[in-house]
């Protein structure tokens, strides 16, 4: 009797198994995103966020639900431009954004302030730091940049993009 109920309990551990990973998909793979304000001033209230999608389950006839499609673009994201390991374009005491990505087992970080400090239009984020746009285009600039720190950043606001569109829809009347 004990014997057979410890083979059921292994049938049913491994059960889960095959149904959690079947189709490539990973219960626990998620995005998150934190924005970090940086090094405060004096007398300053400062703010964190943190925003995850997760997905929890997976099923082998789920691979057509909203969820398994936000992950696929993910993949595509980091597939298209060959994101393969971490990366950061930061700037110390500086706000940045740091998206993690956990994904088929995998773990990429991703971490930049160009999001947060180009709001204002006048300045962009290269790779030796901050710098006035001093009547250059955003283009030209960027084109002087190598091609791996292009691709990160445009797969970083790719990915920033989706992730927000992902937590509107879900959080949105």
């Amino acid at each position: 009797m004990v014997l057979k109920l410890r083979l059921l309990t292994q049938f049913v551990v491994v059960g889960f198994i095959v149904l959690a990973t079947a189709g490539g998909a990973y219960a626990g793979d998620s995005v998150s995103l934190r924005y970090l304000p940086g090094y405060p001033l004096p007398d300053q209230s400062i703010e964190r966020v943190e925003v995850r999608v997760e997905r929890v389950y997976t099923s082998p006839k789920a691979e057509g639900q909203d969820i398994d499609r936000f992950f696929s673009s993910v993949q595509a994201i980091l597939s298209e431009h060959g994101i393969v390991g971490d990366w950061q374009a930061v700037i110390p005491d500086a706000p940045s954004i740091e998206i993690t990505v956990l994904l088929n087992g995998r773990r990429i970080r991703l971490a930049s302030a160009h999001v947060v400090l180009e709001r204002k239009g006048n300045r962009i984020v290269t790779e030796r730091g901050v710098e006035s746009l001093n009547q250059q285009t955003r283009d030209a600039v960027l084109s002087k940049q190598s091609e791996p720190y292009r691709r990160h950043r445009t797969a970083f606001e790719k990915l920033l993009s989706l992730t927000l569109e992902r937590v509107q829809s879900q959080l949105s009347p």
